[in-house]
């Protein structure tokens, strides 16, 4: 069991007499001591005289030209020495992270459509990149993200994060527009939908929450319209086979549609209204802001986040 430090009484100790204490031991003489700690003779001899009053002992006595030690300073050499080279490992441990050799495993909570845009990019990166790097996906959402991050459960949040604390860094990832997917041979719409095609049309929603509405609940209560959802999936895949399948309409982000909804013969036209901003966001602790790992994927990600969204499907977020 770890025993308690006395904070009160040890910050009164000048660590740095042990480093006088070690140069002492290793020179034998108050002036080749001082030269080796690049401090003048005076000071030398100031915490020597300190020492000898801390410790109650002279530690160090005259013998010709020498210094020699105590049988006390004798016993405290091999601690002192011990603890120093234990902090010189600790200050030198603070190495960048080398992602060609370096083994690391990160936790990322990710919502669905970030997931589904971004992983495979990433990953397909890093296997060339960083082989020994591996990662653990967990869903999230923005109800639960900051709690996971500030309980360590996860690295690092993917997805639409707004809210957190001060404690909390971030960085857009992308902002995409959202369309409406469905199948041409099911609902004989010609794109665009007009609002009451979209309206009176049953709707198929991803959500990650017990609501069939999902991620997209708010932003339809704030653009003011109102659909039918029948059903809810947790990923893309089942949604757009269902929506091959069955006379649905369903409301994904565009550069999702971009890449799938050819896969499944689907149409995509845009909403019949204005939507508004969706932002992708990577989130994090303020304690991991410098570690050079950390920092190594969010640069990975943000490079995998520009390869993956054309520019023309990118858009500003709003204020």
């Amino acid at each position: 069991m770890m025993s308690r430090i006395d904070h009160f009484n040890l910050r009164s100790f000048d660590l740095n007499l042990l480093l006088a204490f070690d140069a002492l031991m290793q020179e034998r003489s108050v002036t080749r001591a001082a030269a080796c700690l690049r401090i003048k003779q005076p000071a030398m001899s100031h915490a020597l005289s300190t020492l000898r009053l801390l410790m109650d002992d002279e530690l160090f006595v005259r013998v010709g030209y020498h210094m020699e030690p105590t049988l006390m300073a004798r016993e405290l050499h091999a601690p002192v020495r011990e603890l120093l080279e234990a902090s010189q490992r600790l200050l030198l441990s603070r190495r960048s992270f080398d992602p060609a050799t370096d083994e690391h495993t990160f936790r990322i909570g990710i919502s669905i459509q970030s997931e589904s845009l971004l992983v495979s990019e990433l990953f397909a990166d890093l296997a060339v990149s960083a082989p020994r790097v591996k990662l653990l996906l967990s869903p999230t959402s923005r109800e639960r993200a900051f709690d996971a991050l500030d309980a360590e459960q996860i690295d690092l949040a993917i997805g639409y994060l707004p809210g957190g604390s001060g404690w909390h860094r971030r960085q857009m990832l992308f902002d995409l527009g959202v369309v409406c997917c469905y199948h041409p041979a099911l609902l004989p719409f010609a794109a665009p939908l007009s609002m009451a095609q979209y309206q009176a049309g049953r709707h198929a929603m991803i959500s990650a929450k017990d609501s069939l509405y999902g991620y997209l609940e708010d932003a339809l209560e704030a653009a003011g319209v109102a659909i039918n959802p029948v059903l809810a999936a947790s990923n893309f895949l089942t949604l757009f086979a269902t929506v091959a399948r069955a006379p649905l309409l369903t409301t994904v982000p565009a550069i999702v549609a971009r890449h799938y909804a050819p896969l499944f013969g689907l149409a995509i036209s845009p909403l019949p209204f204005a939507f508004p901003s969706f932002p992708v966001e990577l989130v994090w602790h303020a304690r991991s802001h410098e570690d050079s790992a950390h920092r190594w994927l969010r640069q990975r990600l943000e490079r995998s986040a520009q390869a993956i969204v054309p520019a023309d499907m990118v858009r500003t977020p709003s204020a």
